[in-house]
């Protein structure tokens, strides 16, 4: 996430370090042209001794964040339109190439916030001679300033608008195993005003030259020595805010090129940056400079770059010189087959401001497919999210209302039909069958079938009542353990199946909620035994495994008791039995003839009830809704009538993948509460909610040890859980919602014979939780403050192949996270804690490479 403009010591970096014949060794890799894997060099419009490769994409994007708020996000779907055009020389010696294309974009609700980015771009190389040659390029190009970017200021009438232009020139000479580069590069940076905010102050002039000399040590080995000087020359001599913020600067290294094979080369470097700035308050910006590359080809048809980048970048921010910017980042380009290409990327960055105690962290992730209805069309899909946290902290209004303004998580997803407008031609697999198809087993899902299950519950309780001539508005949640037995019939036609199906499941879950003013209510809520009856429709996996959805009917008893504190004589203590609609997801693994392991998701709406609570003239509304996993074992007894087919898939190597979720945050909220100067009175509630979704990334790195699986992951996920009390007109409204994630986990298993990997996973999750609280008319007290905070995360789940590397996910897990606590403002104040938990079921799709 560099800033525009900020880059020049990479700029004249790059002018310095590429060379012709550096790239042709390079292992190529562009994540947005994975079209390449199946086009020849010739492919394209021959137009003298010029080759023209004309493309246009159109694309559906959904942005769940568009102006990168930490809470109360505005979401909206987006119309991209992106022509392009490349022309390049196809002469024996000397080299021009021309890039022209935009990005127009069209909101369907902010249309303030539509761009017209375009770009043109001319490189050339003239060869003197076989060991010199001279080369340049000049560039113009209209880009918007994104919402991420730390100087983005909302204006409402538009995003910042930002004119380049640009040119860089050096020569190249070469003599035996040494090589020697000069160069410059020259940048103006024009910054449009937007609405009321003027950015003139942000406009400048960057200029850089350098130079570097080249020594081959060895054919695999070359050293190098570069230096850049840079100067950065802003058009007014103050900005906004008072400060001079021009510079100069230079950046030495030292570094090494390696060919440590035909499928891996890397480069790594070590030096000095520093920049001194017009200003007296800004003292000299010295670090260390640092950077590399490793570029590998995992596969004939997987290839690997892993990034390590620093620089030193501009921003108005008052009081801040500039930030270091350092990065690490990791992508994957892979085909699945000669029709479809799979690419993963992730990254991690800090920008540490000088002269301004503020870090930045930005964790970003991304895993797309591609796939070619012809050489010249194709479709393609694309999740992104990006999650930024920084330390600052600012208190709003009071202590307890304390803010993390400057965090924000963000969901993008692209739906694209692109073409290449050009001749392309294919190579002989174009049409060919997949390498990654498995043997296909016989195994048959037909007959009787029984088992037994262990559970976890999530209950939640959706609340509606009258208090003190007002409405109390409320959702509990707990959660607890238990078993289950379950008994079936299933008809399979070809890799097609239903069954009926009929479960019995006791599972202790219970709701308290008490506080203990006389006057105040107290809430008891057990969800006993159920019986259900469920039809099951699914599809035969190639290997053996039946993924299925449920629907069906269940039939719960719940015990409860409700009663205001002072009126015992009123109290409801009754035994209800109650309706409810189920709708699952779930998978039977094979195991062996007659052995399967299930693991079952579900969520059922029940029929709600009324209970008497004070007098019998006061009722109030219950609403019981639930999650169920169950994991457990079942007996085909017939049974699979044919041979499972043992599967040779290696879980050994580097994984991605994206996953879609489904569950419950809980609070355990407990405290002290003062009403009207009086008290203190405890509080202790099972609040929560279960109707939270989740979307995310997750990369990892695995090795089979026989039959037996270890392996690392690290995940990135956003949610919309919330649950939240309203009491009107009077009292406490409060509520927690849980924003975005970064999880790591270790994790071990056990792979079938027919492939399948059964595992169980422990880690730990990083969540930040937004809290909120409302008490009495004075607004200056209420409570809006975030918390950042760690959990422990254990889980269990199936990995299920579809082919060789492509992989369906099951994955249950719980999370307890460790709890925190604030004191109200109010001058009866308020004390409490809250101690979180997400109990979580995810479906996803992953890849390995």
């Amino acid at each position: 996430m560099i800033s525009n403009g900020g880059s020049i010591l990479l700029m004249a970096t790059a002018v310095i370090i590429s060379s012709e014949a550096m790239a042709a060794d390079d292992i190529q890799f562009t994540q947005n042209d994975v079209a390449t894997l199946i086009q020849k060099a010739t492919d394209g419009y021959r137009v003298g001794s010029f080759l023209l490769k004309p493309e246009a994409s159109i694309s559906g994007v959904y942005d769940s964040n568009v102006f990168a708020t930490r809470k109360n996000e505005d979401e909206d779907e987006i119309l991209l339109i992106s022509p392009s055009l490349h022309m390049g020389s196809m002469w024996d010696k000397h080299k021009l190439d021309i890039n022209m294309g935009g990005d127009f974009g069209r909101y369907q609700s902010y249309s303030s916030e539509n761009y017209d980015d375009y770009w043109l771009n001319a490189d050339g190389r003239y060869d003197l001679s076989t060991k010199t040659n001279v080369f340049g390029g000049i560039g113009f190009s209209q880009e918007h300033e994104d919402s991420t970017s730390p100087d983005y200021l909302q204006s409402g009438s538009g995003p910042v608008v930002i004119d380049s232009n640009r040119a860089h020139a050096g020569v190249s000479h070469h003599w035996g195993k040494t090589a020697v580069r000069f160069g410059g590069t020259y940048e103006s940076l024009d910054f449009e005003d937007s609405g009321l905010i003027t950015n003139q102050d942000r406009n400048r002039d960057l200029t850089g030259l350098g130079a570097r000399l080249t020594y081959a040590l060895h054919p695999q080995y070359n050293i190098y020595g570069q230096g850049v000087w840079d100067k950065r020359n802003y058009d007014t001599f103050t900005d906004d805010n008072g400060f001079q913020r021009s510079s100069d600067g230079y950046r030495t290294d030292v570094g090494l090129i390696a060919t440590l094979s035909n499928r891996v080369k890397a480069e790594a470097y070590i030096g000095m940056l520093r920049q001194d700035y017009d200003d007296a308050r800004f003292t000299a910006t010295s670090a260390v400079d640092f950077g590399g590359n490793v570029n590998w080809r995992i596969a004939p048809r997987t290839t690997m770059k892993v990034t390590l980048d620093r620089s030193l970048e501009e921003t108005t921010l008052a009081a801040s010189s500039g930030y270091l910017y350092t990065s690490l980042s990791g992508a994957v380009t892979h085909e699945l087959s000669p029709r479809t290409h799979l690419t993963a990327s992730i990254s991690v960055a800090e920008a540490d401001y000088q002269k301004l105690d503020r870090n930045d962290d930005y964790y970003g992730a991304q895993i797309g497919m591609r796939y070619y209805l012809s050489p010249n069309w194709y479709l393609g899909a694309e999740y992104r999210l990006l999650k930024h946290n920084s330390d600052v902290q600012d208190q709003i209004n009071n202590p307890a209302s304390t803010q993390d303004v400057n965090d924000f998580d963000r969901n993008q997803v692209f739906f694209t039909l692109g073409t290449l407008l050009y001749p392309v031609k294919t190579n002989a697999n174009w049409d060919r069958p997949s390498t990654q198809i498995l043997e296909p087993s016989d195994a048959v899902w037909h007959g009787l079938y029984g088992g037994a299950e262990l559970n976890h519950n999530t209950l939640n309780l959706h609340t509606q009542g009258s208090r003190d001539a007002g409405i109390d508005v409320a959702q509990y949640s707990n959660s607890g353990a238990g078993i289950g037995l379950f008994t079936g019939y299933g008809w399979a036609w070809g890799p097609w199946y239903t069954a009926l199906e009929a479960g019995y499941d006791d599972s202790r879950t219970n709701i308290y909620h008490n506080k203990s003013k006389l006057n105040s209510r107290t809430i008891d809520v057990d969800r006993d035994d159920a019986l259900s009856l469920a039809m099951r429709a699914g599809y035969q996996l190639k290997t053996g495994p039946l993924v299925y959805a449920r629907l069906g009917a269940v039939r719960t008893h719940f015990g409860s008791y409700a009663t205001i504190n002072d009126s015992p004589n009123f109290a409801d203590s009754n035994d209800y039995t109650q309706n409810g609609g189920v709708f699952g997801l779930g998978s039977d693994i094979p195991v062996s003839e007659h052995l399967f392991v299930r693991l079952d998701y579900s969520y059922t709406d029940y029929e709600s009830f009324d209970v008497n609570v004070g007098d019998p003239t006061q009722s109030e509304r219950f609403e019981p809704r639930e999650n169920l996993f169950q994991i457990g074992l079942g007996w085909q007894f017939d049974g699979f009538t044919g041979k499972t087919q043992k599967q040779d898939i290696n879980y050994t190597g580097f994984y991605a993948g994206t996953q879609l979720g489904h569950g419950a945050v809980q609070s355990d909220a407990t405290g002290t509460h003062y009403d009207d100067g009086s008290g203190p009175y405890t509080f202790v509630s099972d609040f929560g909610d279960n109707s939270a979704s989740t979307a995310g990334v997750f990369v990892g790195y695995g090795k089979n040890i026989k039959q037996f699986y270890l392996g690392l992951e690290a995940e990135l996920e956003d949610s919309n859980a919330q649950w939240d009390h309203e009491r009107s007109p009077t009292g406490r409204d409060f509520a927690v919602e849980k924003m975005g994630t970064l999880g790591l986990s270790l994790r071990g298993g056990y792979v079938l014979d027919n492939g399948s990997l059964l595992y169980a996973h422990v880690g730990k999750a990083r969540t930040r939780f937004n809290t909120t609280w409302v008490k009495g008319g004075q607004r200056l007290n209420d409570v809006d403050r975030d918390d950042t905070v760690a959990g422990t995360r254990i889980g269990v789940g199936a990995e299920l192949p579809v082919t060789r590397t492509a992989f369906i996910r099951l994955d249950y897990s719980y999370t307890d996270y460790d709890n925190y606590q604030f004191v109200t403002s109010h001058d009866s104040a308020d004390s409490m804690q809250f101690a979180n938990n997400e109990s979580l079921f995810r479906v996803g799709l992953l890849v390995r490479f």
